[in-house]
Formats: C-alpha cells, sequence, structure tokens
C-alpha cells in the first residue's frame, strides 16, 4: 500500500502542474507534518489522521468523509467550500482557518480549539461542536440545522445573517 505521505505530495505536485496525481485517500491513517501543499479537490474517505499537522495548506473544494482527526493542527489553511461528511474532530486545533462556502454534515467537533476561523457563508447539518473553545470566530451567513454548541465557549462570535437551528 503507498503511503498517505506519498499520495499527499503527489496531489500537490499535480495540482501545481508538476507531475503527480490526484489524491484519494481511503482507508489510511497519516501522522505526518506537511506545510505549503495544495490538496485542493483531494478526496479523502474513512481515514484516520492522528498528530498530523497542516500548515499554509489549500484544502479548496475537497472532499472528506467519515475520516478521523485527533490531536491534529490546521494553521493558516484555506478549506473554503470543501465538503465534510461524518466526520469527527477531537482535541484538533484550526487557528487562522478558512471555512467559507463550506459544507459539513454530521460531522463533530469535540475539545477542539478554534483562534480566527470564518464559516462565512457555510452550510452546516447536523453538526456538534462540543466543549471546544476560542477566540473569534466568523460565520456571517452561516445556515445550520441540528447544531449543537454543548460545553463551548468563545471569546467572540460574530453571526451577523446568519440562521442556525
Amino acid at each position: 500500500r503507498v503511503s498517505s505521505q506519498i499520495i499527499i505530495l503527489a496531489h500537490d505536485m499535480w495540482r501545481k502542474g508538476a507531475g503527480g496525481a490526484p489524491a484519494g485517500l481511503v482507508g489510511q491513517a497519516d501522522s505526518f507534518a506537511y506545510a505549503g501543499l495544495d490538496l485542493g479537490l483531494a478526496q479523502f474517505a474513512a481515514t484516520t489522521f492522528a498528530g498530523t499537522s497542516f500548515t499554509a495548506t489549500s484544502f479548496k473544494q475537497a472532499g472528506w468523509s467519515g475520516c478521523q482527526f485527533t490531536g491534529c493542527s490546521f494553521t493558516q489553511c484555506d478549506f473554503s467550500s470543501i465538503s465534510i461528511t461524518g466526520c469527527t474532530f477531537i482535541n484538533c486545533s484550526f487557528t487562522g482557518a478558512n471555512f467559507d462556502g463550506a459544507s459539513i454534515g454530521s460531522s463533530t467537533f469535540r475539545q477542539c480549539q478554534w483562534d480566527d476561523i470564518s464559516f462565512a457563508g457555510g452550510s452546516w447539518n447536523d453538526v456538534g461542536v462540543l466543549d471546544c473553545s476560542g477566540t473569534v470566530v466568523h460565520a456571517q451567513g452561516l445556515q445550520g440545522r441540528s447544531v449543537d454548541f454543548t460545553g463551548s465557549t468563545f471569546e467572540q462570535l460574530e453571526f451577523q445573517g446568519a440562521n442556525i437551528n
């Protein structure tokens, strides 16, 4: 089986026009550190990420389904228009992350740290944000159904024009 790292780095090369191939991770496990990658359009399914770190990485229009992220960090990452379904994020940190226009369904964020993160214009359905904390969360125009913020505290929430529950 080809390692997740090889597949991810090949996708970055493909996106940057330097060869490589589009990534599809299915049932893989990953714990590497990545920086400056373009993982736009990458499809991750039933993949486990533990302690993986992503810095200045683009996940634009990617698709993640049935993945589990534990103790992962995402710094200055672009998740705009990503589709996340059936994923679990436990003890993950998101700093300077952009989820504008993202669609998140049947997913849970538990004990995560959100600092300067934006979900503007996104769509959430059946999302748990449980025991999470952080600083500034922008969510202008977010449309959310069955969203649970139990136990979560954020210093500043900006939800103008949002429609949740």
